[in-house]
């Protein structure tokens, strides 16, 4: 429209130019016109000026909107902030509550720590007091003079010094070989250890000992709190323990290497020579090559060569003292398989799935042989040579019946309920005759028992700040690793084995079978001393055929 106006004024003015110039000379016509054109020059500019007040009006009308909507958005935005706002501080308000709740929990286990804690150290208290009851008529011996002379000529008193200290070894070892099946759980797990290279070797950290420390190791090990009682009883057992004949051979020793930049007291060398026939080494612990060759060396003497290395260089770092504690053992069946008679047959798991081939030995003969119901367990004594006092006796469970369930429920029946049962068979059925497979088997283990031992009460030792060691040297020192190795090899002929430790049923007592086609655990006893040697079990065959 703006145009159309423009257009039209344009050609009227013109056409009013020329008429004006032809009519020269007639003033009032002229004045007609120009007022005319004046007439309608003014009513154009009114109609040109109403668009351009529309147009104000409607950037107004815009204007308002945007500002409307910057308004908007602000308090938009305001909002918002105000929403993050409060989320944040219901956040952190959620933080501060966790905080608090953790705070609680740490402070509620601390609590039950230290509660059993006191329980702990009040069973130790009642353990050690147990163990000292037994032995009312040895109350006259001072607890640190060696007197163990005065016990010389007392054999009742011999005897049950014997008994208490082989009782203490033997929980100690039905727990540790029960704590150590519990913390390896795998199905293929094969073990061989020796309870009593750990025994002994902690045994010597008595003399070493004091406080918390002390009472936690006569505790776990079940030790009276008389020096004199441990020593003898020691004694005792280390001297039955040599056995050297053609058909058995038991050899135990102990070293202690120590730094010889920090020596040990000469009073605490002394005691360890003299009564647990310790060697006391000098090695430069500064020089790593050399202290590890002098340790494996001597280790591989001392097993016969079955053990050749326990240590590696990284072993000894931050070390100033290395105790080891090795055993060897040698034995020949007393009635020994034959050879021809041994064939491949399959060796199945607990749920009776084949797990691989096996060189199954067989013999028929007269074993002690029975089945314990508290076990779910049958159990066969195959004994080594003539003494009639070293067997290895194998426990196999009752079809179904998991194996670590039996090697649990063996730390309460306890091993003299298994002599009694397999002597009570042997004497009941003494001319029948049982059908024997077993698997020749070859078994290495290594491990590390500071967890496990720690699982069993014996923590303060393995402390950097609470081992309390201050009678074997001024230096602050600790356990800081306790290494296992051992090796044991079953065949037709016997059994070899190392250690070494630097740390409900048919009545019938004999069936015609003990067929050990299925995982079974093994034990290595001496009944003469109710000392358990060795302890593994058999569960993979793939790992030990051979």
């Amino acid at each position: 429209m703006d145009k159309f106006l423009y257009i039209n004024l344009f050609l009227v003015i013109l056409v009013g130019l020329t008429k004006a110039q032809t009519q020269v000379g007639n003033p009032t016509a002229s004045n007609i016109e120009l007022q005319k054109v004046q007439g309608i020059e003014l009513t154009a500019q009114g109609q040109q000026n109403i668009p351009t007040q529309q147009t104000f009006q409607e950037q107004q009308e815009i204007r308002d909107i945007l500002l409307a909507q910057e308004f908007l958005e602000k308090q938009r935005q305001q909002e918002l902030l105000q929403q993050q706002q409060l989320q944040r501080e219901q956040l952190l308000q959620q933080q501060r509550e966790q905080i608090l709740q953790q705070q609680r929990e740490q402070l509620l286990l601390q609590q039950r720590q230290e509660l059993l804690q006191k329980r702990q150290e009040q069973l130790q208290q009642q353990q050690i007091q147990q163990v000292n009851s037994r032995l009312p008529s040895l109350q006259e011996i001072q607890h640190d003079t060696p007197q163990t002379n005065l016990l010389a000529n007392a054999s009742k008193l011999e005897q049950e010094v014997l008994r208490v200290i082989s009782q203490g070894s033997e929980n100690f070892a039905l727990q540790l070989f029960k704590t150590l099946i519990q913390a390896n759980t795998a199905q293929n797990y094969n073990c061989i250890m020796s309870p009593f290279s750990v025994w002994s070797l902690i045994v010597l950290l008595v003399e070493g000992a004091g406080g918390k420390t002390l009472k936690e190791i006569e505790s776990v090990l079940g030790l009276p709190n008389n020096i004199a009682y441990v020593r003898h009883g020691y004694a005792q057992i280390r001297n039955a323990l040599n056995v050297n004949t053609s058909t058995l051979e038991i050899s135990t020793v102990h070293a202690m290497f120590s730094d010889i930049n920090r020596p040990v007291y000469p009073d605490f060398e002394k005691t360890i020579e003299q009564f647990y026939l310790t060697d006391v080494i000098p090695v430069n612990y500064l020089n790593t090559q050399n202290t590890v060759q002098t340790i494996n060396g001597y280790v591989t003497r001392a097993t016969q060569g079955r053990i050749g290395q326990i240590l590696r260089r990284g072993d000894l770092m931050d070390a100033n003292m290395i105790l080891i504690s090795a055993i060897y053992f040698r034995g020949q069946w007393k009635s020994p398989f034959n050879s021809s008679q041994t064939n491949e047959e399959p060796f199945y798991d607990e749920f009776g799935k084949a797990q691989g081939m096996v060189k199954m030995m067989f013999q028929r003969g007269s074993f002690p042989y029975t089945a314990i119901a508290e076990l779910d367990a049958h159990i066969l004594e195959l004994p080594y040579g003539n003494l009639n006092r070293l067997s290895m006796i194998i426990l196999l469970p009752r079809k179904g019946i998991p194996l670590s369930q039996v090697i649990e429920k063996l730390a309460t029946v306890r091993l003299q309920r298994v002599y009694d049962e397999l002597k009570r068979a042997s004497d009941e059925y003494e001319d029948d005759e049982v059908e024997v497979y077993l698997p020749r088997f070859k078994i290495t283990s290594d491990f590390g028992l500071n967890q496990i031992l720690e699982q069993m009460g014996l923590m303060d030792i393995f402390s950097p700040t609470n081992a309390d060691l201050s009678k074997i040297t001024n230096n602050q020192i600790y356990l800081s690793r306790l290494i296992h190795k051992a090796t044991i090899e079953v065949n037709e002929e016997g059994t070899i084995a190392s250690a070494v430790t630097a740390g409900v049923f048919a009545n019938k007592a004999t069936p015609p079978r003990f067929y050990a086609n299925r995982p079974f655990a093994y034990l290595i006893v001496d009944k003469s001393t109710n000392i358990l040697l060795f302890c593994g079990q058999v569960r993979n065959p793939s790992t030990f055929y051979f």
